[in-house]
């Protein structure tokens, strides 16, 4: 059973609990975390790029594992951008 790579734009409540958010994406337990950085969009204000993987197989696991992100406590939205199989 294969994978699928999704690839998270995180926007964030609080700009001074930035790595507080980067923390809680590895709590997530819809999907796997692979890796998330900070990214600068302007004016001091960064984003979270965020990667996960899930199963390739279950049709659900996107939307599951977005529902979850959006419910984290510092997280305004998470919105997905991209996804591949690995």
């Amino acid at each position: 059973m294969g994978k699928t790579l999704v690839i998270y734009k995180i926007n964030i409540t609080d700009m001074e609990k930035i790595d507080d958010a980067l923390e809680s994406l590895k709590t997530v337990k819809s999907g796997e975390y692979r890796d998330a950085k900070k990214e600068p969009i302007g004016f001091g204000i960064e984003i979270l790029k965020a990667a996960f993987t899930v199963p390739e197989k279950d049709d659900k696991a996107v939307e599951i594992l977005t529902k979850e992100l959006n419910e984290l406590e510092l997280v305004e939205e998470a919105e997905m951008r991209e996804m591949t199989l690995l």
